[in-house]
Protein backbone atom coordinates (compact mmCIF):
# COMPACT_ATOMS: atom_id res chain seq x y z
CA UNK A 1 0.00 0.00 0.00
CA UNK A 2 0.87 3.59 -0.80
CA UNK A 3 2.32 4.57 3.36
CA UNK A 4 0.85 8.88 2.47
CA UNK A 5 -2.67 6.83 1.89
CA UNK A 6 -2.95 5.41 5.37
CA UNK A 7 -5.82 6.57 7.08
CA UNK A 8 -5.15 5.49 10.84
CA UNK A 9 -8.10 3.26 13.11
CA UNK A 10 -9.82 4.29 15.70
CA UNK A 11 -8.44 1.78 17.72
CA UNK A 12 -4.71 3.01 16.85
CA UNK A 13 -5.67 6.85 16.94
CA UNK A 14 -7.19 6.93 20.28
CA UNK A 15 -4.15 4.93 21.66
CA UNK A 16 -1.66 7.80 19.88
CA UNK A 17 -3.89 10.47 21.17
CA UNK A 18 -4.02 9.54 24.34
CA UNK A 19 -0.59 8.84 24.80
CA UNK A 20 0.40 12.81 23.57
CA UNK A 21 -2.13 13.69 26.49
CA UNK A 22 0.75 12.12 28.84
CA UNK A 23 3.19 13.24 27.24
CA UNK A 24 4.43 10.08 25.81
CA UNK A 25 5.19 8.56 22.18
CA UNK A 26 2.70 6.45 20.46
CA UNK A 27 3.08 3.19 18.90
CA UNK A 28 2.72 4.50 15.39
CA UNK A 29 6.08 3.11 14.24
CA UNK A 30 4.67 -0.57 15.78
CA UNK A 31 1.20 0.04 13.99
CA UNK A 32 3.27 1.32 10.86
CA UNK A 33 4.92 -2.23 10.85
CA UNK A 34 1.65 -4.36 11.35
CA UNK A 35 0.10 -2.18 8.45
CA UNK A 36 3.02 -2.57 6.17
CA UNK A 37 3.53 -6.12 7.24
CA UNK A 38 3.72 -8.75 3.95
CA UNK A 39 1.11 -10.37 3.02
CA UNK A 40 1.79 -13.80 5.12
CA UNK A 41 3.42 -11.89 8.37
CA UNK A 42 -0.47 -9.81 8.98
CA UNK A 43 -3.24 -10.82 10.86
CA UNK A 44 -6.72 -10.45 8.57
CA UNK A 45 -8.94 -12.25 10.92
CA UNK A 46 -11.10 -9.97 14.15
CA UNK A 47 -10.30 -11.77 17.25
CA UNK A 48 -13.65 -11.07 18.29
CA UNK A 49 -15.48 -11.98 15.12
CA UNK A 50 -17.06 -15.31 16.41
CA UNK A 51 -17.89 -13.19 19.29
CA UNK A 52 -20.20 -10.89 17.19
CA UNK A 53 -21.54 -13.98 15.67
CA UNK A 54 -22.31 -15.35 19.35
CA UNK A 55 -24.13 -12.42 20.19
CA UNK A 56 -26.00 -12.42 16.92
CA UNK A 57 -27.12 -15.92 17.80
CA UNK A 58 -27.87 -15.21 21.24
CA UNK A 59 -30.73 -12.17 20.21
CA UNK A 60 -32.19 -14.05 17.28
CA UNK A 61 -32.71 -16.98 19.63
CA UNK A 62 -34.59 -14.32 21.77
CA UNK A 63 -31.40 -13.21 24.25
CA UNK A 64 -31.52 -16.89 26.21
CA UNK A 65 -29.85 -20.01 24.80
CA UNK A 66 -26.62 -21.40 24.69
CA UNK A 67 -24.92 -18.96 22.02
CA UNK A 68 -22.44 -17.51 24.12
CA UNK A 69 -21.45 -20.45 26.25
CA UNK A 70 -20.46 -22.42 22.98
CA UNK A 71 -18.59 -18.83 21.77
CA UNK A 72 -16.52 -19.88 24.86
CA UNK A 73 -15.83 -23.29 24.81
CA UNK A 74 -14.57 -22.90 21.29
CA UNK A 75 -12.22 -19.65 21.67
CA UNK A 76 -8.75 -20.16 21.86
CA UNK A 77 -7.15 -20.53 25.62
CA UNK A 78 -5.69 -16.98 25.04
CA UNK A 79 -8.94 -15.39 23.82
CA UNK A 80 -11.16 -17.35 26.27
CA UNK A 81 -11.30 -15.12 29.33
CA UNK A 82 -12.01 -12.35 27.56
CA UNK A 83 -15.04 -13.83 25.90
CA UNK A 84 -15.97 -14.77 29.41
CA UNK A 85 -16.19 -11.50 30.52
CA UNK A 86 -17.53 -9.94 27.44
CA UNK A 87 -20.24 -12.87 27.63
CA UNK A 88 -21.25 -11.90 31.06
CA UNK A 89 -21.51 -8.21 30.31
CA UNK A 90 -22.90 -8.47 27.11
CA UNK A 91 -25.96 -10.30 29.14
CA UNK A 92 -26.30 -7.90 31.10
CA UNK A 93 -26.61 -4.79 28.79
CA UNK A 94 -29.39 -6.78 26.51
CA UNK A 95 -31.23 -7.62 29.55
CA UNK A 96 -31.84 -3.93 29.83
CA UNK A 97 -31.67 -3.21 26.11
CA UNK A 98 -33.97 -6.22 24.94
CA UNK A 99 -33.14 -6.43 21.61
CA UNK A 100 -35.34 -8.22 19.03
CA UNK A 101 -32.84 -8.44 15.98
CA UNK A 102 -29.02 -7.61 15.59
CA UNK A 103 -26.95 -7.77 12.34
CA UNK A 104 -23.35 -7.32 11.97
CA UNK A 105 -21.91 -4.49 9.83
CA UNK A 106 -19.05 -6.31 8.12
CA UNK A 107 -16.70 -3.50 6.73
CA UNK A 108 -15.17 -0.47 8.20
CA UNK A 109 -16.01 2.95 7.13
CA UNK A 110 -13.75 5.88 6.57
CA UNK A 111 -14.66 9.03 7.96
CA UNK A 112 -14.33 12.58 7.01
CA UNK A 113 -14.35 15.97 7.70
CA UNK A 114 -13.83 19.23 5.13
CA UNK A 115 -12.63 16.71 2.56
CA UNK A 116 -9.74 15.27 4.85
CA UNK A 117 -9.78 11.53 5.78
CA UNK A 118 -9.73 10.98 9.42
CA UNK A 119 -10.33 7.90 10.82
CA UNK A 120 -11.23 4.70 9.85
CA UNK A 121 -13.88 1.88 12.06
CA UNK A 122 -16.56 -0.51 12.18
CA UNK A 123 -19.78 -0.25 13.49
CA UNK A 124 -20.04 -3.56 15.12
CA UNK A 125 -23.82 -4.30 15.30
CA UNK A 126 -27.12 -2.62 14.24
CA UNK A 127 -29.42 -3.84 16.92
CA UNK A 128 -33.11 -3.13 16.75
CA UNK A 129 -35.21 -3.42 20.60
CA UNK A 130 -38.43 -4.34 21.35
CA UNK A 131 -39.63 -0.69 20.16
CA UNK A 132 -38.48 -0.72 16.70
CA UNK A 133 -36.02 1.60 17.30
CA UNK A 134 -32.53 0.74 15.55
CA UNK A 135 -28.96 1.59 17.22
CA UNK A 136 -25.68 1.60 15.56
CA UNK A 137 -23.39 0.01 17.80
CA UNK A 138 -19.45 0.72 18.89
CA UNK A 139 -18.46 -2.63 21.16
CA UNK A 140 -15.12 -1.67 22.60
CA UNK A 141 -14.05 -4.75 23.85
CA UNK A 142 -10.61 -4.32 25.46
CA UNK A 143 -10.65 -4.17 29.56
CA UNK A 144 -8.30 -1.24 29.99
CA UNK A 145 -11.13 1.43 30.38
CA UNK A 146 -11.28 4.43 28.13
CA UNK A 147 -9.07 7.60 29.22
CA UNK A 148 -11.09 11.13 28.54
CA UNK A 149 -9.12 11.81 25.78
CA UNK A 150 -10.00 8.73 24.20
CA UNK A 151 -13.38 8.49 25.20
CA UNK A 152 -14.30 11.97 23.44
CA UNK A 153 -12.77 10.58 20.18
CA UNK A 154 -14.21 7.21 20.18
CA UNK A 155 -17.71 9.43 20.86
CA UNK A 156 -16.98 11.64 18.06
CA UNK A 157 -15.98 9.15 15.63
CA UNK A 158 -19.07 6.92 16.52
CA UNK A 159 -21.19 9.77 15.94
CA UNK A 160 -20.11 10.93 12.38
CA UNK A 161 -19.80 7.05 11.32
CA UNK A 162 -23.83 6.50 12.24
CA UNK A 163 -24.59 9.93 10.51
CA UNK A 164 -23.13 8.71 7.23
CA UNK A 165 -23.94 4.87 7.09
CA UNK A 166 -26.70 4.28 9.17
CA UNK A 167 -28.61 7.77 9.76
CA UNK A 168 -31.89 5.94 11.28
CA UNK A 169 -30.28 4.36 13.78
CA UNK A 170 -28.85 6.26 16.89
CA UNK A 171 -25.32 5.48 18.21
CA UNK A 172 -23.92 3.54 20.99
CA UNK A 173 -20.98 2.63 22.63
CA UNK A 174 -21.21 -0.70 24.65
CA UNK A 175 -18.65 -1.70 27.24
CA UNK A 176 -19.49 -5.45 27.55
CA UNK A 177 -16.66 -5.56 30.12
CA UNK A 178 -18.38 -3.67 32.57
CA UNK A 179 -21.66 -4.06 31.47
CA UNK A 180 -22.60 -0.90 30.46
CA UNK A 181 -24.37 1.41 27.78
CA UNK A 182 -23.32 4.90 26.66
CA UNK A 183 -25.77 6.49 24.85
CA UNK A 184 -23.86 9.26 22.49
CA UNK A 185 -25.20 12.56 22.30
CA UNK A 186 -24.68 13.74 18.84
CA UNK A 187 -24.96 17.53 19.29
CA UNK A 188 -22.43 17.30 21.85
CA UNK A 189 -20.18 14.41 20.04
CA UNK A 190 -20.36 16.69 16.95
CA UNK A 191 -19.93 20.07 17.92
CA UNK A 192 -17.21 21.76 15.95
CA UNK A 193 -14.51 21.67 18.69
CA UNK A 194 -15.24 18.17 19.19
CA UNK A 195 -14.58 17.85 15.43
CA UNK A 196 -11.66 19.33 15.42
CA UNK A 197 -10.24 17.62 17.97
CA UNK A 198 -10.59 14.76 15.95
CA UNK A 199 -8.93 16.57 13.08
CA UNK A 200 -5.83 17.61 15.17
CA UNK A 201 -5.42 13.93 16.74
CA UNK A 202 -5.39 12.50 12.83
CA UNK A 203 -3.22 14.50 11.54
CA UNK A 204 -0.48 14.77 14.23
CA UNK A 205 -0.73 10.66 13.98
CA UNK A 206 -0.42 10.69 10.09
CA UNK A 207 2.56 13.03 10.51
CA UNK A 208 4.47 10.70 12.80
CA UNK A 209 3.30 7.61 10.57
CA UNK A 210 5.34 9.79 7.91
CA UNK A 211 8.37 10.97 9.87
CA UNK A 212 8.73 8.13 12.62
CA UNK A 213 11.94 9.18 13.25
CA UNK A 214 11.19 12.36 14.57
Amino acid sequence: MEITAHIPSLTHLREHANARARGRRGHVQRDRAQVLAPKEGRIFSFVYEKFISATIAYVEAGCRGGAFARAIDEASDRMRPSYTACAKGMTQIFAIMRPVAARRRQRNVVISSGGVELVSLRLHLVITDEHHRDYAAYVHFPGAPLSDVEFNLVETSVALACAAHEPKAAPLLLLPRTGAIHTIDVAEATRPERVATLKDASLAYRAEWLNPSE
